[in-house]
């Protein structure tokens, strides 16, 4: 074992906590967590020094990347793979490159490292926080790998080893099981007993082999029983009763401590051909400490066998997969963990088996294999590093900490103003296009969130004439015409340039919906221009791109006054920025206002109001969507449907497979009242539905099949309580074995989006009352509006 020769070192609590520590001091450093499906996650920034970086890893990571910006510009990353078996019980301390750190803290209170050859002391040995394993593979020049194992406080260390010993009863039934640690908590906690008795392993053996019908009896009346049978004094670690536990195949104990701090289990009903199994929770180090040899790991087998008992170890050696067979050597003084020769074995049928998955369940279930003090000195200083960050990675880092865990992405869409639901797309991006996202969001957010808008996955910053030429490249790309101008370029290159077509006939189909790196994008646009300069054609700009499709549409209005067109032109760059379009546009258009002619002045300016109208009316839609949610006893179903949170898009999106049963509503006569206080709420919004046009119609439909959903959900309750007031039916109801009303209710209510009108005619036939269903749903929605507009 030697001094770790990497940049960083990793701390790892085994869980969920990991910090990160460089030797260097480096401009900006990160630390990513990859999770089980790829995706990376940025969970901790940090600006120029040493400080740790510290990050709580999403459920079921196991890998991390930490990553230097350097001076020059490039990014460094470092792959650390966490494996909780590269323990300090069992690792062999042979293996190249493994390193022993000891984490403790500095006179300001921070973390500081410590990695040192076997056998030297540190100075610091009573102040050691925690220890664990690295191991470093591969060099400066073809980069660093880092394998990390679980660190351990001293506390917990030393709290690791527990002996066992069995003690028969006087009678030949009867058996005792002590276990002795360093304290009482050692001793009695992280571990389970499985008791296999032999007459039930062959009562289950005999009952495999007779008839299939009768053992299904058999196995009911047993079933019967048990439930009969419950004691609640005499359930086991899982919450079965003695019968049921046995019906399984076995029972799970847990031992109890004693007043002299060891702790036992009583296993009265042992016999000689039972099978007991001992399972230790992860780093609890399990020792037979009985007559014969001394035999650890975990799980033990102890069976009666030649009038001594043969204790057997399950604990499975280390198998590393080929990809770190691969990184680390074949070689066999290279492998992580050596597996104890002799009385080492698997577990060796389906009970032990099933036993065995038990307990890692019930392990991750309780709080054992949390190492509680390590995972709370982590988030004690990560707490106390946030209260006062410097620099702009650092607040950042900080501002997502403050709210439940969460990416860098997600505080920098609060900070940046980029919309939630491309953060959340950019997290499924690379790792180097994510980081240089985030360098673009906090020195040019103007310009990061124009990126995300289009979804154009910027490079990391260089010269200023790469940032000019990026620049222009994003306003070309976020022309909101280019998906029809690439189908039409590409149409043109047809019998010309195959390789050019296919290329712009691939990105038309995706400029915009879906994410695009600017290698890509520089690519497409050179493209255009080699097609243009051969053609012959000139290139328009994007201004002159929506005039020609403007000029393209039929114009009904008559031509305004000159006083009105002279307005029209000190209104327009404002109307531009009101309606939200591109900076390419505005821009543009600032530029060449005095040369626009009031033909295209009239053309753009009614442009402009009726995409503002579109943005106003759909903020409305959302209010209104809102205000039916809030009657319906649904808050917010909408807005939670949308990762962006936006109630309109998630209520089309929930109505996308349910337009055919919103349309059945209009059939329901009983409905009509309400669906017309919806309907007049919705031409209210949107002006009568015959002049309804492009997105207008859209907006329509979208409200009138959400309206529609949520008044069918709350017809159905209002039928319930309706049922539920008679008390002949309220019995019924009640009873799930009745097989007059309460089956037939039940059928009319499982069928309720086929048979929603009998299912209202059948609550109005009984209570002998007409019902308005639902039209609180329309007066309700018009109340709160009413009161928000106040």
């Amino acid at each position: 074992m030697t001094s770790s020769v990497a940049p960083v070192a990793i701390i790892w609590d085994g869980s969920r906590h990991v910090a990160a520590i460089w030797r260097q001091s480096a401009p900006i450093r990160f630390l990513a967590a990859e999770e089980a499906g790829g995706r990376i996650s940025l969970i901790a920034a940090a600006d120029a020094g040493t400080a740790p970086l510290h990050g709580k890893l999403p459920a079921g990571s196991r890998a991390l990347h930490a990553v230097t910006l350097n001076a020059d510009g490039r990014l460094t990353a470092i792959p650390a793979q966490l494996d909780e078996r590269l323990s300090l019980t069992d690792a062999d301390r042979r293996t190249p490159g493994l390193s022993l750190m000891r984490v403790h803290r500095d006179a300001d209170g921070a973390l500081a490292l410590q990695s040192e050859p076997a056998g030297v002391q540190s100075d610091a040995e009573n102040a050691v926080l925690a220890s664990g394993f690295n191991q470093a593979s591969g060099s400066e020049a073809e980069g660093f790998r880092l394998l990390v194992g679980p660190f351990l406080n001293p506390e917990d260390e030393r709290a690791a080893l527990t002996q066992m010993v069995a003690i028969r009863s006087g009678s030949a039934e009867g058996l005792t099981l002590s276990f002795s640690g360093d304290d009482a908590e050692a001793a009695s906690e992280g571990l389970l007993v499985a008791h296999l008795p032999a007459a039930m392993r062959e009562a289950r053996q005999a009952l495999g082999q007779i008839d299939q019908e009768l053992r299904l009896a058999i196995e009911t009346e047993l079933d019967l029983l048990a439930a009969s049978l419950t004691d609640q004094r005499d359930v086991d670690a899982t919450g079965l009763g003695r019968l049921a536990a046995l019906r399984r195949g076995f029972r799970m104990l847990r031992p109890q401590a004693k007043a002299d701090g060891s702790a036992g289990i009583a296993l009265p009903d042992w016999v000689e051909g039972d099978e007991i199994i001992v399972f230790a929770a992860p780093r609890r180090q399990l020792t037979w400490a009985g007559e014969g040899e001394a035999i650890s790991g975990a799980p033990m087998t102890l069976r009666w066998q030649g009038g001594a008992f043969a204790v057997t170890s399950h604990r499975q050696g280390y198998a590393a997969s080929t990809a770190t067979e691969l990184t680390l050597g074949a070689s066999g003084g290279n492998a992580l963990v050596v597996a104890e020769a002799g009385n080492s074995a698997p577990l060796h049928d389906d009970l032990a088996l099933a036993a065995g998955r038990l307990a890692d369940g019930l392990w991750r279930a309780t709080s054992a294999l949390q190492p509680a003090r390590l995972a709370t000195m982590l988030d004690e200083i990560s707490g106390r590093a946030t209260h006062a960050p410097v620099g702009p990675f650092a607040r950042l880092d900080g501002r997502a900490k403050d709210a439940a865990p969460a990416s860098l992405l997600d505080a920098l869409a609060a900070t940046a103003g980029i919309d939630p639901a491309r953060t959340d797309e950019l997290g499924e991006r690379t790792l180097d296009e994510q980081i240089a996202m985030l360098l673009r969001a906090i020195a040019q957010p103007q310009l990061a969130r124009r990126a995300c808008a289009v979804r154009l996955a910027l490079p990391l910053p260089g010269t200023a004439r790469e940032e000019a030429t990026l620049e222009r490249l994003l306003a070309w790309y976020e022309d909101p015409n280019l998906p029809q101008v690439l189908a039409r370029e590409a149409m043109a290159l047809a019998g010309h340039d195959r390789r050019a077509m296919r290329l712009l006939h691939d990105v038309a189909a995706s400029a915009h919906q879906g994410w695009l790196n600017a290698s890509l994008a520089t690519e497409v646009e050179q493209a255009v221009a080699d097609a243009a300069a051969r053609s012959g054609q000139r290139r328009l700009s994007p201004l002159d791109t929506l005039l020609l499709d403007l000029r393209r549409q039929p114009q009904r209005q008559p031509a305004p006054g000159l006083e009105a067109v002279a307005r029209m032109r000190s209104e327009l760059g404002e109307a531009a920025q009101q309606a939200s379009q591109p900076a390419a546009i505005t821009d543009e258009l600032a530029r060449r206002l005095g040369e626009v002619t009031p033909g295209e002045i009239i053309l753009l300016h009614g442009h402009f109001a009726g995409l503002r109208r579109e943005v106003e009316q759909a903020l409305a839609a959302a209010d209104l969507i809102r205000a039916w949610e809030q009657v319906a006893g649904y808050p917010d179903l909408a807005a939670r449907a949308h990762r962006g949170g936006d109630p309109v898009r998630g209520a089309q999106r929930l109505t996308a497979t349910s337009r055919h049963f919103a349309g059945s509503l209009m059939h329901v006569e009983s409905l009509a009242p309400a669906l017309a206080g919806l309907t007049a709420q919705i031409d209210a919004l949107l002006g009568p539905a015959s002049d309804a046009k492009g997105r207008s119609k859209t907006l329509r439909a979208t409200l009138e099949n959400y309206s529609r959903l949520l008044l069918a959900q709350m017809v159905l309750r209002e039928a319930d309580a309706a049922f539920a007031e008679i008390p002949f039916a309220a019995r019924a109801l009640a009873d799930p074995r009745d097989t007059g009303f309460g089956a037939a209710y039940r059928r009319l209510r499982a069928g309720a989006g086929d048979m929603l009108p009998r299912y209202l005619a059948a609550a109005a036939a009984l209570t002998g009352l007409d019902h308005h269903w639902g039209v609180a749903l329309a007066a309700g929605a018009a109340a709160t509006a009413s009161r928000q507009d106040a």
